[in-house]
């Protein structure tokens, strides 16, 4: 989430754009756009739900929360990685453009109409939204959320907890990020450790470790423990951009990537199947060894998937296409909108007679379109654009493609 545009490596002589990379962020994005318009149809709390729930839309949530994120984080230090690179002394104050003033516009205009919906549907609100307006900040200050940051993040700003999480992020991490840019890090180890048959593999180790240790005490989503797993993927991809090798070892190392991440995910849908007290075990552990042994296949599910995704894209999908300059520009954008415009055209939908699944697809083919036609009129005025993050307009068009 750190460049919405196709980034460059430069070499003596050239530059060299890194269009797996792109490729990437689209898909992570599109995937998060997907995954919140099936919410509404699955078993499992969220801010608007369907009368009719499916199984089928349950697999679907549980086998793409297992590692959507991470995916968006690994991405999200590549990208970190290309802007301190090429921002230099002008980085953090990218950052805060990038990441906050997008997350506060969001609080005070993107996410009341969620919650507005919200109140309609779980606590029958019948007053207008204006009405609303006046109750709603009462109510979200009102909320203890404790004395977690993290937590408040999410409460206050919903999807958008992404984005100052990855500030806070990028902002603990940046001393060590600019000496492992500096080449002041050996990480040659990492490397060698990589190399081996199944070395791949040992990047699950921080992951296992911190959900085991820390989850019992920080249960809630996105809380220290959450941030410190996520904070693995974001590394990760930094470290692989500074050390192109680790690519290379991830690439031939695919399909055991694959196989490890298909067995890993089966057996926890396997295990989830047996009752709610396994998924109760995930969601808010204790030590114990089913903990121990859920924290082994979380850990697993994550890295396997991403790296899977990393290396399958690296090997088949570098190059580049008209529709990837564009595509890139908006995913920040639409991703402050969709989870909005999805709830709000999804309330109308979810009432309407007719299955599911359509339903489903009335959502994707409403909230879609909206989104891409809104991100037109964000990108056409400098105003808005700084709202939402992007760096304002050139006058020349070719430079506004990037």
């Amino acid at each position: 989430m750190n460049d919405f545009k196709p980034q460059t490596l430069r070499s003596d002589t050239q530059y060299k754009r890194i269009y797996y990379l792109d490729w990437l962020r689209v898909m992570a994005f599109g995937l998060l756009f997907l995954f919140h318009s099936w919410r509404p149809f699955d078993h499992m709390e969220w801010h608007l739900k369907n009368a009719e729930q499916s199984t089928f839309f349950d697999v679907l949530t549980i086998f793409a929360h297992g590692w959507r994120m991470y995916l968006i984080f690994f991405v999200s230090g590549a990208g970190t990685w290309l802007a301190l690179r090429s921002r230099k002394r002008a980085f953090l104050r990218d950052r805060v453009k990038r990441l906050l003033v997008p997350y506060l516009f969001g609080i005070l205009i993107i996410i009341p109409p969620q919650r507005f919906y919200e109140w309609i549907q779980f606590q029958g609100f019948e007053g207008s939204y204006l009405e609303f307006l006046t109750l709603y900040p009462a109510w979200q200050l009102g909320n203890t959320m404790g004395t977690s940051l993290l937590l408040w993040f999410g409460h206050l700003g919903t999807h958008l907890w992404f984005l100052p999480f990855l500030f806070v992020m990028t902002l603990i991490s940046l001393p060590l990020l600019r000496r492992i840019q500096q080449g002041k890090v050996d990480l040659a180890w990492l490397q060698y450790i990589m190399d081996r048959k199944f070395g791949v593999f040992a990047l699950i180790l921080p992951l296992f470790l911190f959900r085991l240790l820390l989850k019992p005490v920080f249960s809630a989503y996105t809380d220290w423990a959450d941030f410190l797993i996520y904070l693995c993927p974001f590394l990760y991809g930094f470290v692989f951009m500074q050390h192109p090798g680790l690519l290379e070892i991830i690439k031939k190392r695919t399909w055991l990537l694959l196989n490890a991440g298909v067995v890993s995910s089966i057996t926890f849908l396997y295990l989830v199947a047996q009752g709610d007290h396994i998924m109760l075990a995930y969601l808010f552990p204790s030590y114990s060894l089913l903990h121990l042994g859920l924290s082994v296949l979380a850990a697993t599910i994550s890295v396997s998937w991403v790296l899977f995704f990393v290396g399958l894209f690296a090997r088949t999908l570098d190059f580049n296409h008209r529709l990837l300059v564009p595509a890139n520009i908006s995913i920040l954008p639409i991703y402050v909108l969709h989870q909005t415009l999805i709830i709000v055209f999804g309330y109308y939908i979810v009432i309407l007679p007719m299955n599911l699944y359509l339903k489903f697809l009335l959502v994707v083919f409403t909230a879609l379109p909206a989104s891409l036609l809104l991100c037109h009129v964000i990108r056409t005025n400098n105003l808005i654009r700084f709202l939402f993050g992007l760096k304002r307009l050139s006058r020349s068009p070719k430079e506004n493609t990037v």
